[in-house]
């Protein structure tokens, strides 16, 4: 071959190349990832959730390990530990599953658990006192969440980084600003399009976070599901609880990350059964955890 073959061989090879990188973009490895977790009938992981809150007058460092197991359309068993890395010796346990026919939550600070109205309110109950492995991947796998926008949805403009190991997979790292958060990083595995990693800043986007104002019958719902009485003054207790938490969101200056790692993912067969939380000694069944806050039911 003479050297000006040689030399238009390389460059139509690097041309070939960059045709293939442009080809990989964030929508379709996104769309590869939904396909894989569509392709799945169960899901089984465990992982750390590393937490760094810094609201300008305190820091705390939150570490929560956590077990994951789910089942199509709407079976669920996740359970976590929390501590405090300052307290090393103090930890919170909780729980959320459902075996099909009716969804738990248990909150291990006051030893007591509760049944809950609906999925919806079980699963969002837990993600936050979970750290948000109560969300991150049932969002991608149970039928619960089918009518809600899928995660990648709220991105903005998000770019491929680079590719990076997660353990011993190789994956894109794909990030962007997002309607929550300044800024979410995704990893995704190369080989299985599943995902190995997230981290989310705990700083709010530009303009902030955009709390919607629940209607009359959704304030309802979520009352009932919450086994209170709805009321006129369980429904202003409600708004004026959402109220401050807006307030709280918009004036506290919020700023750290929170990283959430998944280990041991696999596919294995399940039955009903396991999908039932092992409670601790001497725990309590409580008709509501809000115990009358609202006015209703203790």
């Amino acid at each position: 071959m003479t050297r000006k073959k040689l030399f238009g061989f390389a460059i139509l090879m690097m041309l070939g190349v960059q045709g293939c990188a442009e080809d990989v973009t964030p929508s379709k490895i996104f769309e590869k990832v939904m396909a894989a977790y569509k392709s799945m009938d169960t899901y089984k992981s465990q992982g750390t959730i590393t937490s760094n809150i810094d609201t300008g007058g305190m820091k705390i460092d939150m570490e929560t390990s956590f077990s994951i197991i789910l089942k199509k359309p709407d079976l669920y068993l996740i359970s976590w530990t929390q501590k405090n890395v300052a307290m090393p010796g103090m930890s919170q346990s909780g729980a959320v599953w459902s075996d099909g026919a009716q969804p738990y939550l248990y909150m291990g600070g006051m030893n007591a658990y509760s049944r809950m109205g609906s999925d919806e309110l079980a699963l969002g109950g837990a993600t936050g006192i979970s750290g948000g492995a109560a969300y991150t991947i049932p969002s991608l796998f149970l039928s619960v969440f089918k009518e809600q926008p899928d995660p990648f949805s709220r991105l903005k403009d998000p770019r491929i980084e680079m590719t990076e190991k997660v353990g011993q997979e190789d994956c894109y790292v794909i990030s962007g600003s997002s309607s929550i958060s300044k800024k979410e990083t995704f990893w995704i595995s190369k080989a299985s399009y599943l995902i190995k990693k997230y981290s989310r800043s705990l700083e709010p986007p530009e303009g902030g976070v955009a709390i919607p104002e629940m209607t009359d019958e959704q304030l309802e719902e979520t009352i009932k599901s919450m086994g209170q009485e709805v009321t006129q003054e369980s429904k202003q207790k409600m708004r004026e609880m959402m109220k401050s938490s807006r307030d709280i969101l918009k004036t506290t200056p919020m700023k750290g990350s929170s990283t959430e790692l998944h280990v041991e993912i696999s596919s294995p067969k399940m039955d009903t059964k396991d999908f039932q939380f092992a409670l601790p000694a001497g725990a309590v069944l409580k008709e509501s955890f809000l115990g009358g806050v609202l006015g209703g039911n203790k």
